[in-house]
């Protein structure tokens, strides 16, 4: 399987934001189970990093969040298009840039 960190890493993300590991684990969870923890993301999949992490779910979104914000003011959609294969025109939700990680490494994983 693709190391989530350098699918990470690929796409410009910088592990300098408290919300990398907290994205690098959440797209990790989502691989082992994608229907459970994208179905209810703040119930489920946020509050699993949270507890991980020993902050609150609310810690782990807004500091996805503010790195997506971040990330889409310096890069926009430079990076991401190329790398997914398609056009990303709006900035992604944190929920939404989890899902799109996550089909990513799924596609390109060795099987």
């Amino acid at each position: 399987m693709y190391d989530v960190r350098h699918v990470l890493r690929k796409a410009g993300l910088r592990s300098t934001y408290s919300g990398y590991n907290y994205l690098a684990s959440a797209v990790a969870l989502v691989l082992k189970n994608q229907e459970f923890y994208m179905k209810n993301v703040t119930s489920n999949l946020y509050r699993v990093v949270g507890e991980q992490y020993g902050v609150s779910n609310m810690c782990v979104e807004a500091a996805i969040r503010t790195m997506i914000n971040s990330y889409w003011n310096q890069n926009s959609n430079k990076i991401l298009s190329p790398l997914f294969g398609y056009p990303v025109f709006d900035k992604p939700t944190a929920s939404e840039f989890i899902s799109m990680l996550a089909d990513y490494i799924q596609d390109h994983s060795p099987r």
